[in-house]
């Protein structure tokens, strides 16, 4: 026989749901000498739940959802924890999971519970949204917590209307009266014939024996189990236990009206839930701009996060901002649910010491850019494809704000006297900004978000850019102190392959990096970071990479690592590489190898140089042995598509190239690339240093034929 789902829901915020919920349970586990299951589906992490029990779960439910296909009832007892009184209680949902939580996860979840326990009581969030009517769907009875005063039986008449609107039998609801008995008081007959359900049951007012035994890390049931309260909680679970409080409750009224009239069109329902949206995030956006009015007026709003370095300084700020909404919001909040509350909070914080509105793709690991196209236009990448978000600026001087904070803390500037600026977090996600008057749609931003995770050329050959033997290939190439060219095109990966490249250098070596704007995070110990410094206001102070390249030569460095060679700085790293510095790496913009050299002989010349063209590729022949070109596919994938030897210069002054291993696309099969990684069957021309070298390389590598 299955077991019965209870839901718990309450009109107002506050501890009368979850003292409820752990009561009932821990009442049903002693009277049915079975277990009896408890948690919290309300999204707000459960914080109340667990300070009442005075017990930390050791998993939650999201701890379920990536094993949920493969889960059976035996497994799912698994997941919870038994408390000292005996339930058994799974932690709650994150705010922050709720999206990633869908019905049919919802619904899935509530089955196996079905299956595993006699009793589950269940908490719930406030909204009647999808979430809330998958468990509904699911339960057998829905325990409306409710006190007795006007404001909370206005809130619980609203969810009885929403349920009707939904179809669901109001059979199944059963009224729970908490404080009853409070001076001033709604009465039992006032309260059910303001709502016209029962009431199933009153829970009195004992403020002594509740605070005490919550200040005592106990329970009133276990505290004081012959007081009012703990008597009036044994009588509802008798009650349950009864099974006659489950008769009747026919869930195809769904399907039709109780009178028996056609059940309203699916559009109609959708637009009253539309208007009661619109109604909340209305009185939420109201409650946000005051809040934000409080707080210009409490904190130095304009200059809190400014020069602020430091990802625990910025932390420990937030934590204490945290402190003062919270205070605010609990004299004007009053009316907001948990998962309202916990969003605005979130909310509210990001405004102030973060990005705002950015904040949320910023912690999103499958977002990879995050580009602003002015204050109404945000853009986002993930897996490669640009999509529209629903996210805005509330102005321009809003955007301009978050603008300031990106830049300052980094003693950077943007004005329309200097309109365009390369900048990066606190986390190394690379950022360019431009603005008016060059900007004509207003500020834009673009930022590349830095991946935190330290990527290897395994994690590179798991996501199909790369075979092993190319990794192998390029680590054999850095070890045999071999410059490499990194090229391609604009988000095709070049940064994050010169990080995973450089890793194989060893840890002996010093290494100088130079960035326009700190991307880099090399592993290594012996690292010296620089980074290039545009001008002061008065248009003075630059240090351009090709300085920073030129000073460097002077710092006694085993490799020179240049983020990406743009101008006249390619002319002093290919001097480098031919003067005792080679080894070294770089990047270029470039959509073929055979552009790569063409971009490097642009931007030699642009260093102002008399040489002739035969001459710099000369020198580019004699620094660069390899180039590894990567490509940016129409499903959005990276791939490495190249890997070629530079092998001389011929009297007509093309420069010779062969590829070691190439990439073929042969079509495209449910819009993703379809291809094959392939080794010419061609050496290197430096292979037979491997062993001179003492490295240990297998030469099958080089094996003409497909790579597996």
């Amino acid at each position: 026989m299955p077991g019965k789902i209870i839901s718990i829901f309450e009109t107002r915020e506050g501890l009368g749901q979850p003292l409820v919920g752990i009561n009932l349970a821990i009442a049903l586990h002693l009277q049915l000498q079975n277990r009896v299951a408890l948690t919290d589906f309300s999204f707000s992490g459960g914080e109340e739940l667990q300070m009442l029990l005075n017990f930390k779960p050791a998993k939650s439910i999201s701890d379920i959802i990536p094993f949920l296909p493969k889960l059976d009832e035996r497994m799912i007892r698994g997941y919870f924890s038994v408390h000292p009184a005996g339930i058994s209680v799974l932690g709650g949902l994150d705010y922050s999971h709720k999206v990633s939580i869908t019905p049919p996860h919802l619904e899935k979840i509530l089955t196996l519970l079905k299956q595993a326990y006699p009793y589950t009581l269940v908490e719930t969030a406030r909204n009647l949204d999808e979430r809330l009517v998958s468990i509904l769907d699911f339960s057998d009875l829905l325990l409306l917590v409710v006190t007795p005063n006007l404001l909370s039986i206005n809130y619980a008449l609203k969810l009885l209307e929403s349920m009707k609107a939904w179809h669901f039998p109001l059979r199944m609801v059963k009224v729970i009266i908490n404080m009853a008995g409070v001076k001033g008081g709604l009465s039992k007959e006032k309260i059910s014939s303001y709502l016209d359900v029962e009431v199933f049951g009153e829970i009195p007012n004992e403020p002594e024996v509740v605070v005490t035994a919550i200040n005592e890390g106990d329970q009133p049931l276990n505290f004081a189990p012959h007081s009012a309260f703990s008597i009036q909680i044994k009588n509802i679970a008798q009650k349950l236990i009864s099974e006659k409080v489950f008769e009747g409750i026919d869930k195809s009224e769904r399907l039709e009206s109780k009178d028996g009239e056609k059940a309203k069109d699916e559009k109609e329902i959708q637009k009253e839930a539309a208007i009661r949206n619109l109604a909340s995030k209305n009185y939420i956006e109201e409650l946000k701009e005051k809040i934000q009015t409080r707080l210009v007026e409490e904190l130095d709003i304009e200059n809190v996060g400014k020069g602020v370095v430091g990802e625990e300084k910025m932390a420990a700020m937030r934590e204490s901002t945290k402190k003062v909404i919270e205070d605010m919001l609990a004299k004007e909040g009053d009316a907001l649910t948990r998962e309202e509350r916990s969003l605005l909070i979130e909310e509210l914080l990001d405004d102030v010491l973060g990005l705002g509105c950015l904040e949320k793709y910023l912690q999103d690991p499958a977002i990879t850019e995050i580009m602003v196209n002015g204050p109404n236009e945000i853009y986002i990448e993930k897996e490669g494809k640009i999509f529209l978000t629903d996210s805005k600026f509330k102005s321009n001087d809003n955007l301009l704000v978050v603008i300031d904070r990106i830049v300052s803390p980094i003693g950077r500037r943007v004005d329309e006297s200097s309109p365009l600026v390369d900048a990066r977090l606190l986390d190394g996600s690379r950022v360019n900004i431009i603005i008016p008057p060059l900007s004509l749609i207003g500020p834009t931003i673009t930022i590349r978000k830095f991946i935190k995770k330290k990527l290897q050329t395994g994690d590179l050959v798991g996501f199909g850019s790369m075979k092993p033997e190319m990794s192998e290939f390029l680590r054999m190439c850095v070890l045999l102190k071999k410059s490499v060219l990194i090229s391609g095109g604009t988000g095709s990966g070049k940064t994050t392959l010169l990080n995973i490249v450089s890793g194989f250098i060893p840890s002996t070596e010093r290494i100088i990096t130079i960035e326009d704007s700190a991307e880099l995070k090399l592993q290594q110990r012996h690292v010296i970071r620089l980074e290039s410094r545009p001008p002061s206001i008065e248009g003075t102070g630059q240090i351009a990479i090709r300085q920073l390249v030129i000073n460097a030569l002077r710092m006694r460095p085993d490799r020179i690592v240049v983020g990406e060679c743009r101008g006249g700085e390619a002319l002093d790293m290919l001097q480098a590489m031919n003067t005792g510095h080679e080894g070294s790496l770089t990047t270029v913009h470039a959509n073929t190898p055979k552009d790569a050299i063409s971009r490097l002989v642009t931007m030699v010349i642009m260093a102002g140089t008399d040489l002739p063209e035969r001459a710099i590729k000369e020198q580019i022949v004699s620094a660069i042995p390899v180039i590894v070109q990567l490509s940016r596919m129409s499903d959005g994938t990276r791939k490495v598509v190249q890997i070629s030897e530079i092998t001389g210069l011929r009297n007509d002054g093309t420069v010779e190239m062969v590829d070691i291993y190439r990439y073929i696309q042969t079509g495209i099969e449910n819009k993703k690339v379809v291809g094959k990684f392939v080794a010419t069957g061609i050496f290197p021309t430096f292979i037979d240093e491997v062993k001179t070298h003492g490295l240990d390389i297998d030469k099958k590598i080089f094996s003409e034929g497909e790579l597996k």
